[in-house]
């Protein structure tokens, strides 16, 4: 993957019993509001709880976010994906 055709954002990734801070790289374009920080590297993960296994189609769940739910997403400051 090139890093330089992707856009850092930021993912919080909530399972039933873990959650998650990710630092997600998405093929379009992402608001300030959903910027990762600069000293985040890509998957970057905090997590206040458990561990959460990545969900296999993570990639089309981000995406789906950002395309039916941007507005709420970019007032949050996060891309909400549940586990």
């Amino acid at each position: 993957m090139n890093e330089a055709q992707y856009n850092r954002c930021h993912v919080r990734l909530i399972g039933r019993n873990c959650e998650h801070d990710l630092c997600y790289l998405v093929r379009r374009g992402v608001p300030p509001e959903l910027r990762c920080t600069p000293d985040q590297p890509a998957g970057y993960g905090t997590g206040g709880r458990g561990c959460c296994t990545l969900p296999p189609d993570i990639d089309e769940r981000v995406e789906r976010e950002l395309r039916f739910n941007f507005q709420e997403a970019k007032r949050r400051g996060y891309v909400l994906v549940a586990a």
